[in-house]
């Protein structure tokens, strides 16, 4: 919604054509600028309607790193991302120039490689060193603070950045991503080199509320569920 595209739904999306039968949905005659819809499942010249939400994508941007989609290990996908990102550039040539789609792309695959390689993996290597030493405790999450900060690092800050960049939200990009990520990590790292060079053990939260969590099915839904 912080997007250009969200803006013009704001202003506009009343008088949007909604009724438009399936893969008929065009811009410039039924809508002026896209809903999420529009560019993830709506039909546009060749590329066809989809229900399947892993298509047109290039990246997984909602992983801690950023892999392909067919990579992604809860929700792999079953197609090549070269494939899809040329659908999804169809979509968007329905109402941008080839060299403003191509541009667009190329900013987004060098945020991803700034946000994997600047910010994530070294956070990562970090983090696993703590556990390692036996400075942190793996036996839970989120019961000492350096894994807060990881986790916020990249499921808040890291992905406000990268989907900002996508989703062409340049506050999400910058000021809720990138600028936040940079003194996520800064605090992360300084806390994190103080333990490793004292050889100090991290504080532990003792009453720290369902650190592991529960992935038992319920069983009023999965009656047989072991």
């Amino acid at each position: 919604m912080e997007s250009k595209h969200g803006d013009i739904y704001t202003a506009h999306g009343d008088d949007y054509n909604w009724n438009a039968a399936p893969g008929t949905w065009s811009p410039g005659v039924d809508f002026r600028g896209p809903t999420c819809a529009a560019c993830h499942m709506s039909g546009a010249g060749t590329t066809l309607t989809s229900h399947d939400v892993t298509e047109r994508l290039a990246w997984e941007i909602q992983a801690p790193l950023t892999i392909r989609p067919s990579e992604f290990k809860p929700f792999p996908a079953q197609n090549n991302w070269e494939v899809e990102r040329e659908k999804m550039k169809v979509v968007c040539t329905q109402c941008h120039g080839k060299t403003w789609v191509d541009d667009h792309f190329v900013k987004l695959d060098q945020v991803v490689q700034e946000y994997n390689e600047v910010y994530f993996k070294p956070a990562k290597k970090m983090l696993d060193e703590l556990y390692a030493k036996g400075l942190l405790d793996k036996t839970k999450f989120f019961d000492e603070k350096l894994e807060v900060e990881y986790y916020e690092l990249w499921h808040h800050e890291g992905r406000r950045a990268r989907m900002g960049a996508a989703m062409m939200a340049p506050d999400y990009a910058w000021w809720h991503g990138f600028y936040e990520c940079k003194k996520r990590y800064n605090a992360f790292m300084e806390e994190a080199r103080h333990l490793v060079e004292s050889n100090q053990k991290a504080y532990t939260a003792p009453d720290f509320p369902n650190a592991t969590g529960n992935t038992t099915k319920p069983r009023e839904v999965f009656p047989t569920t072991q």
